[in-house]
């Protein structure tokens, strides 16, 4: 009798191995002739031409369905009367075109939570966040009051000598107008507190010199990000540090801000991009040499395609090439598509498209 108790336990065990097994067949039920090759769900790379085991983990390999072709379709209606041609070549060429990419049952994509959304022209405003500091340059408040000295004596000679001195120190030829017409040699670089107006500098990466424009609003950040003012820049500097590759930039706050010399700001710049072609990040997947997205092609069927990148702007991608206006994209539940098509085509989505 008390054997009785691990034999029941064997065969309950065995009972539910046994009913597993059959609703694994069931699921994956495919006749001999419908398989294209059996491959392994771990190492999809594996294919084989006939059922076994995989050489890597050992675990039994699974059928693979071959998809449906137009080809197909249009041997099953070639004894159709006249009357149906044409319907069977407008057919044959749906599936032709439905044959690209992977078929997902629409429950299936519900179960994992496939999201999409759409390929559109979309008005872009980049953010470029800089550091700065409160202007403090002691070598430029020396060029400056030369200068302003050289215009009130009207030397030429002097004003030449003075104004390349400050473009040697970085100043646009815009920044030199604006002290020429202020006069005042305590512009931007050693205001004491109260004045009508702040001046701080911004440092501009060489990189991004390129898009930011005087003119252009800025949003004065303090070190935990938390918006102080609201400024323009004023003026632009002409010299890359070597050491830095940074360009210095003159912003101009509506408002003082009591801070001493050299507190350390950061900024905010709003750069418009105008319409730009884009699809929400969410909808990249980065591969390593290159970039793509799952766009819908029907009903429960996703294409991989490779797309070209520009410029990021608040959760969009500009797109520059391999999806068109009006396309869909999935924006969640990728991940779980893209290891579908490696399971299903024995290979990796990045051969999907070349």
């Amino acid at each position: 009798m008390r054997y009785h108790k691990p034999v029941h336990f064997f065969f309950m065990l065995l009972g539910v191995v046994c009913l597993s097994i059959g609703i694994i067949a069931c699921e994956q039920k495919i006749s001999p002739e419908d398989v294209s090759h059996y491959t392994c769900p771990m190492h999809p790379q594996i294919r084989m031409d006939d059922p076994g085991s995989c050489p890597i983990c050992g675990m039994d390999l699974v059928p693979v369905a071959k998809e449906i072709t137009g080809e197909d379709d249009h041997s099953s209606h070639e004894h159709a009367d006249a009357h149906d041609q044409t319907t069977t070549h407008d057919h044959a060429a749906h599936e032709s075109r439905d044959k690209e990419g992977i078929r997902i049952d629409p429950v299936r994509t519900q179960i994992i939570g496939v999201r999409t959304d759409s390929v559109a022209v979309r008005s872009l405003t980049r953010s470029l966040l800089v550091y700065g500091k409160v202007a403090h340059d002691p070598e430029l408040w020396v060029a400056q009051n030369e200068y302003i000295e050289a215009l009130k004596l009207g030397d030429r000679s002097l004003i030449r000598s003075a104004e390349l001195k400050l473009r040697f120190l970085g100043l646009s030829q815009e920044w030199i107008d604006l002290i020429r017409k202020e006069r005042k040699s305590d512009l931007g670089l050693h205001l004491p507190a109260g004045n009508a107006q702040g001046y701080f500098e911004a440092f501009i990466h060489q990189g991004d010199v390129g898009i930011v424009k005087v003119g252009q609003r800025v949003d004065v950040l303090d070190e935990k990000g938390r918006v102080l003012q609201e400024g323009i820049i004023a003026a632009m500097g002409v010299i890359v540090d070597p050491k830095t590759r940074l360009v210095r930039a003159l912003v101009k706050s509506d408002q003082s801000i009591d801070f001493k010399s050299n507190t350390f700001v950061q900024f905010r710049i709003r750069i418009p991009l105008g319409n730009r072609l884009s699809v929400p990040r969410e909808a990249i997947l980065f591969n390593g040499d290159h970039n793509m997205v799952y766009a819908v092609a029907g009903t429960g069927r996703f294409v991989a395609r490779k797309v070209e990148l520009g410029d990021e702007a608040e959760g969009y991608f500009e797109i520059l090439e391999g999806v068109k206006e009006g396309e869909t994209v999935v924006t969640n539940g990728h991940f779980l598509i893209d290891s579908e098509t490696q399971i299903k085509t024995g290979g990796t989505s990045a051969g999907h498209q070349h």
